[in-house]
């Protein structure tokens, strides 16, 4: 297994353990419910982001070693349609959950790059 595989996975297993996290912490710290709440499903979102990320760059690599054609691709507007379906779920889920902080769902979306960039500062560190 090469670097990229080995920091993916990493990446992906450690944004999934801060979403559980968060989840563990919504239900038990019912006072900041909202802001985790929100903190919860960015980072669910943020976790589909990594999984895609780490995708879409062996399907780059794979082009580029093995001149495979080149499939289009609708990334970008994936990646729309999730944050949307975020919003829209929070909206919905509203009257079942209470309120849901969307500062901390913006905030929740950066969870992956905020966890590859400790991943980083650790390695530097050590």
């Amino acid at each position: 297994m090469n670097e990229f595989h080995l920091l993916a996975r990493r990446t992906i297993k450690n944004t999934t353990i801060v979403t559980a996290i968060l989840a563990i912490l919504w239900v038990l710290l019912p006072r900041f419910a909202s802001l985790l709440a929100g903190l919860t499903i960015g980072s669910a979102v943020s976790l589909y982001f990594a999984v895609s990320v780490a995708k879409q760059t062996e399907m780059a690599a794979e082009v580029a070693l093995f001149q495979a054609r080149k499939r289009p691709s609708f990334v970008m507007m994936f990646r729309i349609v999730m944050i949307l379906a975020a919003v829209l779920a929070i909206k919905v889920l509203q009257p079942k959950i209470g309120y849901v902080s969307l500062p901390g769902l913006i905030i929740g979306l950066f969870t992956y790059q905020f966890v590859l960039l400790g991943g980083f500062l650790y390695k530097k560190t050590s």
